[in-house]
Formats: C-alpha cells, structure tokens, sequence
C-alpha cells in the first residue's frame, strides 16, 4: 500500500511540475465562476487574461505538495503526526483532481468513479496506520474502490459513453491488431470490466478475478507509455509519459494487495 501512494503520488507530482494540471477547467469557467466575478464587482476578462501566470505557479506548488505526500508514504509510520495530515490531505487533492477531469468530461459518472483506486489509496494507507481497522473493512473498503475503477473504464470500453479515441489507438499500437479487431476487443474487455466489479464481491469468483483485474490493469497502465513511445525521441516519450503509467499503478496493485490481503486473513485464519 506504501508503493501504491508513492507511486500515485510521485506521478501526481511529475505532471505537476513538469507538465501542466485541469485546474483551468474551473479557474476559468464562466459557468461556475463568472456569477461570483459579479456579485463581487471584479472584471471577468481581466482575471482570464492575467491569472494564467499565477495558476501555473499554483499548479508547481501542488506538485510540491504531492512530491512531499509521495515521501511521506514510504516513511511515515503510526508515530508521526505529519501522516495524520498528509495521508488524507493527498486523498482529498486527489479526489479534487478527479472532479476536474470529470468536469472537463462532460460530468460523466464514469470519468470519475474511474480514479476510484488512485484515490483510495492514501486513505486506505492511513487507515491502517492511524486507525487500525479490521482486515475484512480494509477489504471490503477496497474492493469497492476496485469495482468502481472497473466501472468507469467498463462504461466507456463498451461504448456507453462515447469511446475515447486514444482507448482505440492504444489497442492498435499495443497489440498491433486493426482498428476494426481493436473495437471490438475493447467490448470484450468492457464487458469483463463489468464481471470483474460484480464478481470480486463472491467469495468463489473475488481471487481468480482479483488476479485477472491485477493483469490487466496493469496492462491498461504501462500501454500508456509502450503505445505511445517514440524511439526518436525517447527520453521526451518517457517523460510525457511515465506519470501516465505511475498514476494507474494502484489500477492493477490494489487488486494484488486485496489477493494478498486475502490470503493473510486466510493463513490467520487457519493458524487460530
């Protein structure tokens, strides 16, 4: 669970720092914002053209913020006050962060509820180290962050939701199959996205589709860099990348966590 924050953390931080955050998808919207402009007398048009300065400073000190949560997840420990803040500090500007991709996607249910895992993550973490929780809630707590994610990547692999053009060109580039091959695929791995969020919860069914759910995510999370790696321009492929790939991290090791989890709560079991 330490390596799942850092690595959500860390990426979190990369982009950042080095790459750019939807915080305008609020900061500048007309919708939400412009009412409050006007009750307050400020000029709308003046803030959109001289704030872009000060939301790229705001969006590096976030990534400051998220590098230092990324430390703090391999080094806290129930003594230290700082994870007390930390740990769900993290989770809320995670969950913060979400709700802006969700709003730049049209507020469809499953853009959000797919960060599920990333933002289960530090809460869950400090959970057992400040809380102490039975192992069946930190189960149960994690499947339904499982079941959510799979949710939301299941509704727009099947076409619930319009499928996004890069899920499409990721299949193509990955597995080197036709574009016609690669929408269908896709269906078929919407559809087992949705047997997975259904059957982890049956006591049979929850290993074998942990176990599937931890190979694919995965899979899903380092496409992201090997579909669109670019041997010219290697290290700028790598770098535009890689917090693409640390992001999803928790997609395939939060059902690897859950397999081993299981499995202690199994040789406990048999030991009492």
């Amino acid at each position: 669970m330490r390596l799942l924050c850092f690595c959500v953390s860390a990426g979190r931080a990369w982009q950042h720092l080095r790459w750019d955050a939807p915080y305008r998808a609020l900061l500048w919207s007309e919708t939400f914002l412009l009412p409050l402009f006007e009750r307050m007398g400020w000029q709308w048009q003046y803030w959109v053209s001289h704030s872009d300065v000060y939301i790229g400073k705001g969006i590096k000190a976030i990534g400051v913020f998220f590098a230092v949560c990324a430390v703090a997840s391999v080094t806290v420990s129930s003594n230290h006050r700082a994870g007390r803040y930390l740990l769900p500090a993290g989770g809320v500007m995670l969950l913060f962060l979400s709700a802006l991709y969700w709003k730049e996607k049209y507020f469809f249910v499953g853009e959000l509820i797919e960060y599920s895992s990333q933002v289960a993550c530090p809460f869950l973490l400090y959970a057992m180290l400040y809380r102490r929780p039975a192992p069946k809630q930190i189960m149960q707590a994690g499947l339904v962050a499982v079941a959510l994610t799979f949710i939301g990547h299941g509704l727009f692999a099947i076409g619930y939701y319009p499928v996004p053009g890069s899920f499409q060109q990721m299949m193509v580039n990955f597995f080197g199959m036709p574009e016609t091959v690669a929408r269908r695929w896709l269906l078929y791995a919407g559809v087992m996205d949705m047997v997975v969020a259904a059957g982890i919860f049956v006591g049979r069914l929850r290993a074998p589709l942990l176990a599937y759910a931890a190979i694919w995510g995965f899979v899903t999370a380092f496409a992201r860099l090997i579909a669109n790696y670019d041997a010219h321009i290697p290290l700028y492929s790598f770098n535009l990348w890689l917090f693409e790939v640390l992001v999803r991290i928790p997609n395939g090791g939060l059902p690897v966590f859950l397999l081993l989890l299981g499995n202690l709560k199994k040789t406990v079991g048999e030991a009492s």
